[in-house]
């Protein structure tokens, strides 16, 4: 049907358009100072769009029918939640709440839309690997261009208030672009590996570069960590393939290069923001560390060495201290909403204590937080019921995923398969640690687009 071909397409095309959403959303934010922005708007749209694609597949195909079974039984445990929390909850924020539930369905109608999609083009034997791959391309090259260009007029906005050093470009949310580009940037190393025959066409890692050193405009340890990441895993990749399959030159020069970007990456690192940042963090937790040997003074009566009791009590680093180092105070909220939950009565156990869980009237200018880390978030929200009603369809299919990949280890090795695997594994690793991925609509699109490519190619989704 041609008319469903085109839907697909514009749909898969929607990838390119996200950073361009993303900057129209700071400029509806910061310019026109609407709350109804344009990525709002439109990404709800294209959910919508998604939803009516699948009840129409419905007709003919069981998994789109399995698929509207899934999201009618996560609606129903929603509307449940919000007729709990109604009668529990006061005050009871209705818009936030909704809010917060619209952004917490995208992915899951995300990944099975995008599980069709990619069906059908393999289906239609058309090359779904390339096109997502030349996708998630153009979105960073729009990325990079938009950080140099913001940070080069000096019109980029700042990542911090105070203390701290990064730059969001032209992005409004600091959290959320970091995440997005950090699952973006292994995409864009796959496709410099399968382009890159010799290490004269090093220009096919420009696009990573680019986008590598944007992360690092941010300032964050997500967008170092994610540089880290990648690179290690591309020279690793490159390395093992090096050693069982072919030692072909495409091999050597990739893992050439990476290996210098990692080196690079090390040289570099003390004049990155992210380095200030951490030195910044460890001042605010009143932590000193000493990098050269401190003078010892003498007893001038024994001769020996007297032992600076007060500097050893200094150095020494609590456990909360290194919690805050990593979680940036999320710790704390995490203790709070655990406090809530264990207090919460039987039915907000089951089903969930809604958005920001048994939230107060809060101060004037201040409105009730989530811990920001996701899978925390999703669990205390939506309760034992809620959470595991939602994880359920993804959990099957990356549980299987797993036994194929490990049991046909010879041809599931591979650069696309460990890439696109890195991809999914940091956006979950930011997403239980940093949070905005799983419940921010703008990065839960790319996690849910690499999740079902991954799923469709090898296999594992299937009609």
């Amino acid at each position: 049907m041609k008319n469903e071909k085109t839907f697909w397409l514009l749909a898969l095309a929607f990838i390119i358009w996200q950073p361009v959403i993303d900057v129209l959303t700071s400029a509806s934010l910061l310019l026109l100072n609407i709350s109804l922005t344009v990525g709002v708007i439109v990404r709800v749209l294209f959910m919508a769009a998604l939803v009516l694609m699948l009840l129409w597949k419905a007709r003919q195909s069981s998994l789109a029918r399995k698929y509207v079974l899934y999201l009618i039984a996560l609606a129903a445990v929603i509307m449940i939640n919000i007729a709990l929390n109604f009668n529990i909850k006061d005050p009871y924020y209705i818009a936030s709440e909704l809010k917060f539930f619209n952004k917490v369905v995208y992915f899951p109608i995300m990944f099975v839309g995008f599980s069709m999609l990619y069906l059908y083009f393999k289906r239609e034997h058309m090359p779904f690997k390339d096109k997502t791959t030349a996708y998630f391309l153009y979105a960073s090259l729009i990325i990079s261009a938009v950080f140099i260009v913001s940070f080069v007029t000096g019109t980029s906005l700042s990542n911090y208030s105070h203390t701290k050093i990064g730059f969001t470009g032209w992005f409004y949310a600091g959290n959320e672009i970091g995440a997005i580009m950090a699952i973006i940037l292994p995409i864009t190393a796959l496709y410099a590996i399968e382009r890159t025959e010799r290490v004269k066409q090093w220009r096919y890692w420009i696009p990573f570069v680019l986008l590598a050193i944007s992360m690092q405009f941010l300032g964050t340890k997500v967008g170092y960590g994610g540089i880290l990441v990648v690179l290690l895993s591309a020279f690793f990749t490159m390395l093992i393939l090096f050693f069982t399959k072919e030692r072909t030159e495409k091999i050597r020069s990739n893992m050439l290069i990476s290996l210098v970007l990692i080196a690079v990456l090390a040289v570099t690192t003390p004049i990155t923001p992210v380095f200030h940042n951490m030195f910044a963090h460890l001042s605010l937790l009143n932590i000193e560390l000493s990098f050269g040997e401190k003078e010892k003074e003498i007893d001038p009566d024994t001769g020996e060495e007297i032992e600076d009791e007060e500097e050893e009590e200094e150095n020494d680093i609590t456990n909360e201290q290194l919690q805050n180092l990593v979680f940036s105070s999320r710790e704390k909220y995490l203790q709070e909403m655990k406090d809530q939950f264990a207090e919460a009565p039987m039915t907000q156990k089951l089903f969930g204590m809604g958005f920001a869980g048994n939230y107060e009237e809060p101060e004037p200018g201040k409105t009730p937080r989530m811990i920001e880390m996701d899978f925390a978030d999703l669990f205390f929200s939506l309760g034992i019921v809620g959470f595991f009603t939602m994880i359920s369809l993804p959990l099957y299919y990356v549980v299987r995923f797993l036994i194929h990949f490990v049991r046909h280890l010879k041809e599931t090795f591979t650069p696309v398969n460990v890439m696109y695997g890195v991809a999914f594994i940091l956006g979950l690793g930011i997403s239980a640690t940093a949070g905005h991925v799983l419940t921010a609509p703008a990065v839960s699109i790319y996690v849910a687009a690499v999740m079902a490519l991954l799923m469709v190619r090898e296999g594992i989704i299937k009609e």
